[in-house]
């Protein structure tokens, strides 16, 4: 993949995990999701059936409310047995040892250090965060666009830093998405966000920038 194609790659699997909306639809029933990520799984030397969730021969309207019910019931935050997609949830809270609060130390909360540490390299690339995710700056969303930004502007040594800092709990995500048994759509969306840190993470070791 040439450094603009991964720009795009991430740009687009941000979209993905935003709430569903009419364009996400319209881009399943034309195939353009499963025809773009495709020739990536192939030459990668993974099986298309990875991307199974990006093929539907349904009606739009009724994909829509499908997906829609399932980023509630997946994502929503209103349930105990929902799934976080920010990864404050999956870290201590602070790791700030002078920090007087009696859950610092715990993980499951919002706003922790990492969304700060976030907020901070956002202002200094002179970045906004979207109004939905102003309480929530380390939502997979917004990290992925941000990963899109790095692949414009700077080199795999800042990327690399970020991947390591700021994704390394996607596979914890992975792992919670499996007794949920998602639709498709969002096994798909899973899968091939795994499968491109994995892709990338081996590709800065072994370029020399461990």
């Amino acid at each position: 993949m040439t450094t603009q194609e991964k720009e795009y790659f991430c740009h687009l699997l941000a979209s993905l995990f935003y709430p569903p909306d009419q364009e996400l639809v319209k881009q399943i029933h034309q195939g353009t999701l499963y025809s773009f990520f495709e020739k990536y799984i192939q030459s990668w030397g993974e099986e298309k059936n990875l991307l199974k969730g990006f093929v539907t021969n349904g009606e739009s309207e009724s994909l829509l409310g499908d997906l829609k019910g399932e980023y509630d019931r997946l994502f929503s935050g209103l349930s105990k047995t929902s799934i976080s997609l920010v990864e404050s949830f999956y870290k201590p809270w602070t790791q700030d040892p002078r920090c007087p609060l009696p859950f610092a130390p715990e993980r499951g909360y919002l706003m922790g250090d990492s969304a700060l540490h976030l907020l901070e390299i956002y202002h200094q690339c002179g970045l906004e965060v979207t109004e939905g995710f102003k309480g929530c700056p380390d939502h997979i969303a917004m990290e992925l666009e941000f990963l899109s930004y790095l692949y414009q502007r700077e080199t795999d040594l800042e990327i690399k830093t970020f991947i390591e800092d700021h994704l390394d709990w996607i596979p914890r995500l992975n792992e919670e998405f499996k007794p949920f048994h998602p639709h498709p759509f969002y096994g798909s969306c899973m899968a091939v966000l795994a499968l491109f840190l994995n892709k990338e993470g081996a590709r800065l070791e072994v370029e020399g920038h461990g």
